[in-house]
């Protein structure tokens, strides 16, 4: 993912005991996944991304962006998503899944090229062998600067650390961790609806940790370099990814599948 979360660093008895917190009714209570289908949604995503990529951290240059929405020729291939927070109504992150599209002028996804080949032999035979179509890259996960701000978060594109802290008092605080399984439970979605299989991502080493942590492991990643930040390439079969997560943790699997409504399908293996 370029890419969104946080959770405070705590005594491992109080992480066993979260287990059987209903995390999927803590999230809601506080957030609403949105998949971006209208064109006033889809400002909001390049509003949000604006913010993080040329403002925040200016990996990218704002002067190329007029309208303070920042875009590029990868949209038109992608489907967006957006996390609300519900007291407020205001976006908080966003997320993308670049599919290869029809577009045989750009036929790679955004990390290929320069990831991909830094990647694990295995990791590049798993990847050559898979359908081209049933691939997708998670892509421009963020979170917005006023929620990266409570989370003590500033300096990263996505406000993940496991060390990071929420100052506000409402049942927000024990939500904010959970945004990345939010920006997860939109992907599943937006991967089921457009038959994806398989997942790639580049992301912050910390989120990786963090979403290990929910039992979300992907199946191969690559060594940290240096991609808009510090990074590592990602790869992985979606439905064994889910399988897994239900078997290590349930509550995560019924928050990101919607309780089972939104399943990836099985690929072909040859």
């Amino acid at each position: 993912m370029q890419n969104g979360n946080a959770f405070q660093h705590e005594p491992e008895n109080k992480q066993k005991n979260e287990i059987h917190e209903d995390i999927g009714a803590i999230f809601h209570s506080v957030f609403n996944v949105e998949l971006a289908t209208s064109p006033e949604a889809i400002n909001e995503v390049f509003e949000v991304r604006y913010q993080v990529y040329c403002i925040d951290r200016p990996f990218e240059d704002p002067k190329c962006f007029a309208d303070n929405r920042e875009h590029d020729s990868y949209d038109p291939q992608s489907v967006h998503a957006l996390i609300r927070h519900r007291p407020t109504g205001h976006s908080v992150a966003t997320v993308r899944l670049v599919m290869t599209g029809d577009n045989l002028d750009q036929p790679d996804l955004p990390m290929e090229g320069p990831c991909v080949h830094r990647m694990t032999r295995r990791a590049q035979d798993a990847i050559a062998k898979t359908n081209r179509n049933k691939i997708a890259e998670i892509s421009r996960m963020a979170v917005s600067r006023e929620f990266r701000k409570r989370l003590n978060e500033d300096k990263t594109t996505s406000g993940v650390s496991e060390e990071a802290s929420y100052s506000d008092a409402e049942n927000g605080k024990r939500a904010v961790p959970y945004i990345s399984l939010g920006l997860f439970a939109a992907i599943l979605e937006m991967s089921v609806r457009h038959g994806i299989t398989h997942w790639m991502a580049v992301m912050e080493p910390a989120q990786l940790r963090l979403l290990k942590r929910f039992g979300v492991e992907f199946d191969h990643v690559g060594p940290v370099l240096e991609y808009h930040g510090l990074r590592r390439p990602a790869f992985t079969e979606a439905s064994s990814l889910i399988d897994r997560i239900k078997a290590r943790r349930p509550d995560v699997w019924s928050l990101i599948t919607d309780g089972g409504r939104y399943l990836p399908e099985k690929p072909e293996h040859h």
